[in-house]
């Protein structure tokens, strides 16, 4: 049977729903469900929960805001005629060398530089042109709804979800062994996922190295 977000949400009756898997009428089904998947995804990085997102930062900024879905960044490149990587540092780092005038406004010039905080990049230069840009970042993906009855937990990591689901309604009807078991189950898997995905970003790097000698 498939996983979808009304079988998630369904009645006791409901084979996988979230009341059936713990065989109890009365548990908040959609805020387990949300927090389940919050959950998940500030713990997985899987491949896909990765966003190229482009545009152009304009002329005479120093910052840049970011989608409203980013988490962190992968990588953050110019693009277009000014081909460049911008390099991202901690703001310890990124203050240590970013030059400002006596307005405290950064110098003009190319962005090779920068640090984010929750919403926005900032530059390390004020930009003198328009500039192409390509962010790859890791995003947090769509939550399941009504409108959005499926996602690649319940296509491709069906039994994260599962385990974390479970783990919060045991939680919820304080069944401590029962909730700690399904949570370690849910790491497991979790662990799992972003250890498959780090051998496939290795096998990249690999090909890219073994192509450029």
């Amino acid at each position: 049977m498939a996983m979808t977000y009304t079988i998630l949400t369904g009645d006791k009756d409901t084979e996988g729903s979230i009341k059936y898997f713990v065989r109890h009428s009365i548990v908040p089904s959609d805020q387990i469900l949300t927090s389940a998947q919050s959950l998940i995804y500030s713990m997985l990085r899987v491949r896909e929960m990765k966003v190229l997102d482009t545009g152009t930062i304009s002329t005479g900024v120093s910052e840049l805001t970011l989608p409203t879905d980013f988490m962190e960044p992968v990588s953050f490149w110019l693009g277009g005629d000014n081909k460049l990587e911008i390099d991202i540092f901690d703001e310890q780092h990124f203050e240590e060398r970013v030059g400002r005038d006596s307005s405290d406004v950064p110098y003009a010039g190319t962005p090779t530089e920068c640090t984010m905080d929750r919403t926005k990049a900032y530059f390390n230069a004020t930009t003198d042109a328009d500039y192409l840009y390509r962010l790859w970042y890791i995003a947090t993906p769509a939550a399941l709804s009504g409108a959005n009855e499926t996602n690649f937990l319940t296509t491709r990591y069906p039994h994260i979800l599962e385990a974390m689901v479970k783990y919060y309604a045991y939680q919820h009807r304080q069944m401590a062994n029962e909730a700690t078991t399904w949570l370690g189950i849910a790491n497991a898997g979790i662990e799992k996922a972003n250890g498959e995905y780090d051998l496939f970003r290795q096998a990249i790097r690999h090909e890219i190295h073994w192509g450029r000698s």
